[in-house]
């Protein structure tokens, strides 16, 4: 009975301290990356960047929704955190409440919402892996007005990806 509960407390401890981040902005944060990051692959970030843009404002739309209008404003913030995280060679949201709350001032922006991703080699799988992930999904279809993404290569020529909704009323 000791070692069950042992086993209970060391699993809410894991789960309390491995979720992912959140601010007052929007709960749901979450990253993906694709299984096969050794692949050798030939990616265009910029074409990447209208491609996935595309295939989110097409589901959105096959859905009842808005179309995203993209944010020139904030795609700074997506690029400086693809940097960040490819010079920790690992995916976070690390500093999302700095980058929302700079985001929200620069655009009176009400809610924020970020999704990030690595080493997926087209926007249709990237697409795919978010549409799978029940948070990824729930940023993608938010009530938000507005997006950025900003996709970036590391050394090795692997995508990083970079995501933020916002909502401006």
């Amino acid at each position: 009975m000791n070692r069950l509960f042992g086993l209970l407390i060391v699993l809410t401890w894991t789960l309390t301290f491995t979720s992912c981040s959140s601010n007052s902005f929007e709960e749901d944060l979450e990253y993906t990356q694709s299984t096969t990051g050794n692949e050798k692959i030939t990616v265009d970030p910029v074409a990447m960047e209208d491609a996935l843009l595309d295939l989110i404002n097409e589901h959105r739309l096959s859905m009842g929704l808005n179309a995203l209008e993209n944010s020139t404003t904030s795609y700074k913030y997506a690029e400086e955190h693809n940097d960040y995280m490819i010079s920790k060679n690992s995916l976070s949201h690390d500093n999302f409440d700095e980058r929302a709350q700079k985001i929200a001032s620069e655009m009176s922006a009400v809610s924020i919402s970020e999704n990030v991703a690595r080493y997926y080699s087209s926007a249709e799988t990237t697409m795919e892996a978010w549409l799978e992930s029940a948070t990824h999904r729930t940023a993608m279809e938010g009530d938000f007005t507005h997006t950025t993404l900003s996709v970036q290569l590391d050394k090795d020529g692997r995508p990083y990806y970079t995501e933020i909704f916002i909502k401006v009323e």
